[in-house]
């Protein structure tokens, strides 16, 4: 374990995977402006946009110069993963209290993987196969997890993890503890007041977002139907039909926009 640790030590410190980390960080935060944009289609009555990773994947190759843009990605969002697991495994230092940086350490950890997942489909739509739907993979996982025994409280767990990760997404956005991460006294004073509202809007709107996923799951659970699960675009999809949702829709969306300003702004502040 030292040995994985120092190790993981000499390569986040090379200038190679800080270089990746920011280019990461935009890769991430360009993912998250395509998403915006097809919530907001969606939220204006287009109800045939899928406003997940694997919708902006496809948006982005059907676009000219598609395939370069993908390529860039890809390798950006790969760097963004390791940059994002070497944090897991020993960064966060400047955090004192042990908890708290453990969440943080998790909290990276979940990025890298959700990065590693997002470039293996910008691959796969390099290699020819469309990204597919995030749905049918979120209902598949749910299916299988209603066959087996005590299946609905399984399902009710995913739920509860969810909304957890929900709430501390929004709780980091309410309270700017992603500030802690970043070295601010890199901007000037106005860029630094909108790089925080730009922070503030875009962690609380995906944590939103992130709700209305723990709340498909919920019902899934409840009713013991997998058809009532899903990701991201199944939920915005959902949000939609209620009242007040689209107005809910295009809140998200302006979050989402914000979010990947704020990714983009603050790139090469984040702290390694």
């Amino acid at each position: 374990m030292a040995g994985l640790v120092r190790r993981a030590r000499q390569v986040e410190n090379s200038r190679l995977v800080r270089f990746l980390g920011v280019a990461g960080w935009s890769a991430y935060g360009l993912v998250h402006l395509v998403i915006a944009g097809l919530a907001l289609q969606i939220a204006l009555g287009d109800r045939a946009e899928h406003a997940a990773p694997q919708g902006a994947i496809g948006k982005l190759a059907a676009q000219p110069l598609g395939t370069v843009v993908l390529v860039v990605l890809a390798v950006g969002l790969f760097g963004f993963a390791l940059s994002q697991f070497c944090l897991a495994l020993i960064g966060f230092g400047w955090v004192r209290e042990q908890a708290v940086r453990a969440t943080r350490q998790l909290g990276a950890a979940g990025r890298g993987v959700v990065a590693v997942s997002i470039g293996a489909l910008a691959v796969k739509q390099l290699m020819g196969s469309p990204a597919g739907s995030g749905n049918s993979r979120q209902q598949g996982l749910t299916a299988t997890l209603l066959t087996l025994p005590a299946g609905g409280l399984l399902v009710g767990l995913v739920a509860a993890v969810v909304l957890v990760v929900a709430v501390a997404t929004v709780r980091r956005g309410v309270l700017r503890s992603f500030e802690e991460d970043m070295d601010m006294r890199s901007f000037p004073g106005g860029v630094r007041r909108w790089v925080r509202r730009l922070g503030v809007v875009g962690w609380i709107a995906k944590g939103l977002a992130y709700l209305s996923i723990a709340g498909l799951f919920a019902a899934a659970a409840l009713s013991v139907d997998a058809r009532k699960s899903g990701g991201l675009d199944q939920a915005l999809h959902f949000l939609v039909g209620y009242p007040f949702g689209q107005v809910a829709l295009l809140a998200i969306a302006a979050g989402f926009a914000a979010f990947a300003v704020f990714c983009v702004a603050a790139a090469s502040a984040h702290r390694r």
